[in-house]
Order: C-alpha cells, then structure tokens, then sequence
C-alpha cells in the first residue's frame, strides 16, 4: 500500500468514524452538533463541538444512559476513537480548507445514516 493511498483509507475510516458518533446526535434530534460542522468556517469551532460530542457520548455511556429516549426509539451513545479524531484535527492543522471540507462530509454522512 502506497503512503498516499494508506492516509486516505486512514482519512475515509475517520470521516466514518466520526459521522456514526454525529449521526447518533442526529437520530436524538440533537442537530446543533451536525450543523455546527456543516457551517464551521475555522478550527475553533470545529475543536469546540468535536470536544462536546465526545464529552456528551462519553457521559452518556459511562453512565449507562441513553443520548435519547421515547416510547418508540433509543439512541445510544457512540464515543468515537481517538485514533480518528487524531486524523482530522491533524488534517486540519496541515490543511485547513481541507480540513473544513472533511468535516462538511462527516456532518453529511452523519444525516445519511
């Protein structure tokens, strides 16, 4: 495997990574998160809501509760890996536009699940 084909298998399982943990805030009506990646113009926010996330899922599943719940659905929470979360906050230090880019897909595949 070439290097440039490894970092992209590496970028792919990260956006898919991160898109289930968003898509979880998705399925409990909790959009804020998504539509903070879709729009983020810079790093700050990007950093800001990834820390959220992570830090609600972590909660929710350390706890053993639900990020949702009614009388006809449950959504888990889903704490992304760290390895992931590495490749895109590296990518967005060596190459902000395409940074912002990847996270406009994980926000896009997270409302496709």
């Amino acid at each position: 495997m070439s290097k440039s084909v490894e970092e992209e298998k590496k970028l792919a399982d990260a956006v898919k990574d991160l898109a289930e943990m968003f898509s979880r805030f998705a399925r409990a009506r909790m959009y804020t998160f998504v539509d903070r990646l879709a729009n983020a113009t810079g790093k700050e926010v990007v950093l800001a809501t990834i820390y959220e996330a992570l830090r609600i899922s972590r909660s929710a599943k350390e706890a053993g509760r639900a990020l949702y719940e009614d009388e006809k659905i449950k959504v888990d929470p889903y704490v992304a890996k760290e390895e992931s979360v590495d490749v895109i906050l590296r990518k967005l230090d060596e190459d902000l536009i395409e940074g912002l880019e990847l996270v406009k897909k994980i926000a896009v595949k997270a409302l496709a699940y």
